[in-house]
């Protein structure tokens, strides 16, 4: 079931990637649950927990309204039913200034069933949700 999961995890990665979201919808559980509360050391105005996809989808849509492009490298570790993403070297450009920034290391932690993503966490950092997730480095 692990390497399953990181299959379906990678596929939403490449869905975002090409900002897809019918692609994305179909990789998540009906009333998935898409908590950014950790998210108010980040952006604030974004933290909270997100419910169904277009709740995930107002959660994206706001985020990505800022940047024109956005690009990261991430690893994937599976744990049972879980899945950590562990996101490297993102940087984005803004939308009006093509200013590029770049955000420190984070990861999101993904629980699935029946081959869909029920939830996910975001973490600020990639320790918190390894330990989450069962996984300490």
């Amino acid at each position: 079931m692990s390497q399953e999961n990181v299959r379906t995890i990678r596929a939403l990665f490449e869905a975002f990637l090409r900002r897809d979201a019918q692609a994305m919808d179909s990789l998540m559980a009906t009333e998935v649950e898409w908590d950014a509360t950790r998210f108010d050391r980040l952006i604030p105005d974004l933290a909270g927990i997100y419910r169904s996809a277009e709740g995930t989808r107002t959660f994206w849509r706001t985020w990505l309204s800022s940047w024109k492009d956005l690009r990261f490298d991430y690893e994937l570790r599976a744990s049972g039913n879980d899945v950590v993403a562990l996101i490297r070297n993102q940087r984005q450009w803004g939308h009006h200034s093509g200013i590029e920034t770049e955000v420190p290391p984070y990861a999101w932690l993904y629980t699935l069933r029946g081959g869909k993503v029920i939830r996910a966490c975001f973490y600020p950092d990639h320790e918190s949700a390894l330990e989450a997730a069962g996984l300490r480095e």
